[in-house]
C-alpha cells in the first residue's frame, strides 16, 4: 500500500491560481525545520520481551509515552499485549506502507507554520508525535500537555479494510486519508486557541460562529487548499451547498432557529453526518459550519484591519453576523 500526497499548497480555492484575500505574505517569516517524534517507530521496532531495556534510552525524548509506562510490571504487560496484538501490528506495517516518507508532509508543515507564525508571532511551534492508537477515529489528532499527537492508523485511507470491519461509518472513514491529517492538525490547533480566547457556544449562531472561525483559521494556515478538503465534502456535496446555500440560511431565519439552544437541533446543523437532517438525504452534511464560515470570510473580508488574533478574541457574535452582511445567493 503506497500513498500519492498531494501538495496542498498547489491546490488553489480561488481558481487561476489568484491568491485569497486572506493569504497573508509570509515572504519575511523564515523557514524552520520540522521535527516528527515517531513514537510508534521506537515501540514497535522494540524487543518485545525486553521492552524496558530497548525502551528506556528513549524516555526523555517520549516521556509523554513512556514516563509512567516503564515503572512497574503491570504497565510492560500492558506494553507488551498492545506491540504482540495482531491486529495492532498490523496497524503499525501498514501505517509504515503509507507512513513510511514524512518528507511531503513535512514540508507542507514548514509551510503551515510559517502562516501561524506570521499570525502568532509570540506563539512556539507546537511538538509534533505520532503513534498507533488503535484507531482513535473521534480524535486522530489531539494535544496532550501541549504537545500534537498525531493518530497515523487513522490515515490510511478511505478504503482500508479494517475501517469497515470496525463499523466506522461511511461519511467519516472517507475522509481517513492521508491528505485529511495537515487539515485535522490545524483545526485542533485553532481549538487550542478558540478554547482560550471564545467563550462557550449556546446558540446555534454561537455554534455557527465558532465553527466559521475554526474553518478560517485553516484558511490561513492552509490558504491554497481546496475548500472541500478543508470541510471534508465531496464534490456533490460542495455542489449542493453552494446551490442551496440562501435556502439554508434563510430556513434557520424562517424558523427563528439562529438563537435557538435547542443541542438536538443545533447537532442535526453542525455535527458530521451524511446529510442535514432537516433537508433531503441528498444535502451536504454540516450545512450551520459552511454558513458560518461564509459568514466569518464575509466579516473578515469587510474588515481587512482585524488579526485572526482579534478574530478568534470576539464573542459578540450578532457583531460579527451584522458586520458580515451575509447575502447567499
Amino acid at each position: 500500500m503506497g500513498v500519492v500526497f498531494l501538495t496542498f499548497f498547489a491546490i488553489s480555492c480561488t481558481g487561476g491560481g489568484r491568491k485569497p484575500f486572506y493569504e497573508a505574505d509570509i515572504s519575511g517569516i523564515e523557514a524552520k525545520e520540522i521535527v516528527i517524534n515517531r513514537y510508534e517507530q521506537v515501540l514497535f521496532e522494540a524487543n518485545p520481551f525486553v521492552l524496558y531495556e530497548t525502551l528506556s534510552p528513549y524516555r526523555d525524548v517520549f516521556d509523554l509515552f513512556l514516563e509512567h509506562s516503564l515503572e512497574d510490571d503491570a504497565a510492560i504487560q500492558a506494553l507488551f499485549d498492545f506491540v504482540t496484538d495482531p491486529d495492532i501490528a498490523a496497524l503499525y506495517m501498514d501505517s509504515q506502507d503509507v507512513w513510511g516518507d514524512m518528507e511531503p508532509l513535512r514540508d507542507d508543515l514548514v509551510q503551515a507554520f510559517r502562516f501561524y507564525r506570521y499570525h502568532f508571532p509570540n506563539e512556539d511551534i507546537p511538538t509534533l508525535y505520532t503513534y498507533i492508537s488503535g484507531v482513535d477515529y473521534l480524535m486522530p489528532v489531539k494535544f496532550i500537555d501541549d504537545r500534537m499527537v498525531i493518530a497515523l492508523d487513522t490515515y490510511l485511507g478511505e478504503d482500508y479494510e479494517q475501517y469497515d470491519k470496525l463499523g466506522i461509518p461511511r461519511y467519516i472513514s472517507r475522509w481517513m486519508r492521508p491528505e485529511s491529517v495537515i487539515t485535522d492538525m490545524m483545526r485542533t490547533l485553532a481549538d487550542l486557541h478558540l478554547q482560550e480566547l471564545a467563550g462557550t457556544p449556546e446558540t446555534l449562531l454561537d455554534y455557527m460562529i465558532y465553527e466559521g472561525k475554526r474553518q478560517f483559521f485553516i484558511d490561513c494556515m492552509l490558504p491554497r487548499m481546496h475548500d472541500t478538503l478543508k470541510i471534508s465534502y465531496t464534490d456533490k456535496q460542495m455542489n449542493w451547498m453552494e446551490s442551496y446555500q440562501a435556502y439554508a440560511f434563510t430556513y434557520k431565519i424562517d424558523n427563528e432557529l439562529l438563537y435557538s439552544t435547542d443541542r438536538r437541533m443545533i447537532r442535526q446543523f453542525i455535527n458530521q453526518a451524511p446529510f442535514t437532517t432537516p433537508f433531503s438525504n441528498q444535502s451536504a452534511p454540516q450545512t450551520g459550519v459552511w454558513l458560518g464560515w461564509q459568514i466569518i470570510r464575509e466579516y473578515m473580508g469587510r474588515n481587512p484591519d482585524i488579526t485572526l488574533q482579534e478574530l478568534l478574541r470576539e464573542t459578540d457574535h450578532q457583531k460579527i453576523l451584522s458586520g458580515a452582511r451575509f447575502r447567499p445567493r
